[in-house]
């Protein structure tokens, strides 16, 4: 058993109570059960594909099987993929998936990438419960890029929302260190420049950025991770991996001029897991800076002080996705000075510690500071603390 793969739970207890322990000792057990009902709410085939590279399955196939078992407990069934960049080895990978996963109990169904009505037959295969591995095998003149623009087509097909690489070394890296996330509209060119990154990593970006241009609007991620980390991966904010995906399209409004409040009230919900309370909508920001599809909002008042960051939320779907820190940018381009406070309790203070100047803890708050002149600093703590509670306790 890898050090990197936590130890599964008693085997006393059914298989989806087995597997649940096993995901909420990987992360918070809210974002394991957040995750899972998400993937439960929509077809099965929009769940996930999975591309195996050829060395994983030389060298991994056992930890593959683990998590297809897994992930089968509950319920989910991803498109498993063979051949994209060794399309001779995928036949027999295959046959040697299929072998481990029927003596596992799963039913499985192999369909040759030129299956005519492919998504079909893996929307079939999905709905009973069956998993589909779908094998890329040589064909004359045809090139990794070319078997990666089939794949897309499929996966569009399926309305597949997440495709995973499981790569051996487990993501992108540079200077030694894991890239967690790659913002494929600004970060790809010094990325692929790199000579950190190999042929096929520079291949998977390229490809990257074109998959999830065209399945826009709907929200699709690309992520590279380890076949050890993979559930990390599906079912926590952090993951395991490096995640790559279209920049967040922001748009700045003022005020409430061209918002819809009705979204924005539902975002901050189930965000911050209440509503704001109804008088938060009757007082105008100065700006208000908001994802395309309501999955994220920045709220900005202007003070003596600077611009004051009343509200920062983001959905909890889309959380992972980088689409906090796409915000953040956004904002921080037009405010050098901001200040915030947040519940001491809140789940991304960490983060919030990392991009402040500074910070103080009083009672209930943490007051954080970005461009803050020094004696400026005393006002801004005292005008944060003074402000309303816009959403009941447990938020804000």
């Amino acid at each position: 058993m890898s050090a990197d793969r936590p130890a599964p739970p008693p085997a006393d207890l059914a298989p989806q109570d087995v597997v649940l322990r096993f995901l909420e000792s990987t992360g918070r057990p809210s974002e394991a059960r957040l995750y899972l009902e998400m993937f439960r709410a929509r077809s099965r085939q929009e769940f996930a594909a999975l591309a195996i590279d050829a060395n994983v399955m030389a060298a991994a196939a056992d930890a593959v099987v683990q998590d297809l078992r897994f992930l089968a407990a509950l319920d989910l069934f991803p498109t498993v993929v063979l051949g994209i960049f060794q399309p001779a080895d995928a036949a027999a990978h295959a046959r040697v998936l299929a072998r481990h996963l029927g003596a596992e109990g799963l039913g499985v169904e192999e369909l040759p990438a030129a299956s005519p009505g492919l998504a079909a037959r893996v929307v079939a295969s999905a709905a009973a419960g069956r998993v589909p591995i779908v094998v890329f095998e040589p064909s004359a003149g045809e090139q990794p890029g070319d078997r990666l623009e089939r794949l897309g087509v499929l996966l569009r097909k399926l309305q597949t929302r997440k495709l995973l690489f499981l790569h051996r070394p487990g993501g992108l890296r540079q200077g030694g260190v894991l890239v967690p996330l790659v913002n494929l509209t600004t970060d790809v060119p010094a990325l692929a420049a790199s000579r950190e990154i190999s042929r096929k990593e520079t291949l998977i970006l390229e490809h990257a950025r074109r998959l999830c241009e065209e399945a826009a609007p709907l929200p699709f991620t690309v992520a590279i991770t380890s076949p050890l980390n993979v559930l990390r991966e599906l079912f926590t904010v952090k993951g395991a991996g490096t995640l790559l995906r279209r920049g967040a399209r922001i748009a700045r409004r003022e005020g409430w001029d061209g918002v819809d409040l009705d979204r924005v009230k539902d975002l901050l919900a189930s965000s911050f897991g209440r509503p704001p309370v109804d008088a938060f909508f009757r007082t105008t920001p100065s700006h208000v800076y908001l994802e395309e599809s309501y999955r994220g909002c920045a709220i900005l008042v202007e003070t003596p002080l600077g611009a004051y960051l009343t509200k920062f939320a983001v959905s909890p779907e889309a959380q992972g996705e980088g689409i906090a820190r796409d915000l953040w940018e956004a904002f921080a381009a037009d405010a050098p000075v901001v200040f915030w406070r947040a519940r001491r309790t809140n789940p991304i203070s960490e983060w919030y510690t990392k991009l402040c100047d500074g910070l103080v803890r009083v009672p209930d708050w943490t007051i954080y500071w970005k461009g803050l002149a020094a004696d400026a600093i005393p006002k801004a703590i005292a005008w944060a603390v003074a402000q309303p509670v816009d959403i009941p306790r447990g938020g804000d």
